[in-house]
């Protein structure tokens, strides 16, 4: 039977895939930064950033400076004591993977409770409630980008080199109003954005196609094949053949 919990976890350097059965998975940035990858996007969790992971999606994901996340699991259709008026907006929330910004008062809240359930680990399920309500009472923060365009952007133009004024135009906004907003809401600066999307692309054409490794370099917008394998392994601890041959 799916339980509530409410913890810190610590991740490692070691890359890891699993799915969670029954059970939706918030995890919070807290220290550092988590590597995530599901579906077809991902991304990093890093303070004021959050991971809505639906039951059943599966997710790698490693840490490369030992980050720190407060993780609740919980069942989608079971709502926490006091929360059983908002039923609904629980499965709506809990619905879809994606990676979402917090708010300031959402960013503090997390902080506030990760300090009390490492000093006091029985009040952790009141906490966890508190925390949901956080989320359901109050939205997060609205983007300013388009994710959608912007994404549909990169990846058809992956191809060719694409800078921040690229990317700002097709937000409609300056470069440094679109370096301000990719912070913000992203958590890194356009360019590493960028880089992330082509790194996630191959990863996706290395797995499931049968594209030579030189060919799909080239697809996602790197000069040679050494400068992407150097890319590669610094994002996923493996070289492109090695997750070929199957390291994933």
């Amino acid at each position: 039977m799916p339980t509530t919990r409410l913890d810190i976890h610590h991740y490692s350097d070691a890359a890891n895939a699993h799915a969670h059965a029954h059970q939706a998975q918030l995890v919070f940035g807290l220290h550092g930064t988590l590597e995530l990858e599901f579906k077809d996007d991902g991304g990093q969790v890093q303070a004021g950033r959050v991971a809505i992971i639906a039951p059943n999606d599966r997710h790698a994901f490693f840490s490369r400076d030992q980050g720190n996340c407060l993780v609740l699991d919980i069942a989608p259709d079971a709502p926490l004591p006091g929360l059983e008026g908002q039923r609904d907006s629980q499965l709506r929330l809990l619905d879809h993977t994606s990676l979402q910004p917090l708010n300031p008062a959402q960013t503090q809240l997390i902080s506030s409770l990760a300090g009390l359930i490492s000093s006091q680990p029985w009040l952790a399920d009141n906490s966890a409630a508190l925390l949901l309500n956080s989320l359901l009472g109050q939205p997060t923060a609205e983007r300013r980008l388009p994710l959608a365009r912007l994404n549909t952007f990169i990846e058809t133009q992956m191809a060719r080199p694409l800078g921040v004024e690229d990317l700002a135009r097709v937000c409609g906004l300056s470069a440094s109003r679109f370096n301000y907003w990719c912070q913000r809401e992203l958590g890194c600066s356009p360019l590493a954005y960028l880089r992330q999307r082509r790194l996630q692309r191959a990863r996706q054409l290395l797995a499931h196609g049968c594209l030579p490794i030189s060919e799909i370099a080239v697809r996602c917008g790197y000069s040679s094949q050494s400068a992407f394998t150097q890319a590669f392994s610094r994002r996923w601890q493996l070289s492109p053949s090695a997750l070929r041959k199957g390291g994933d």
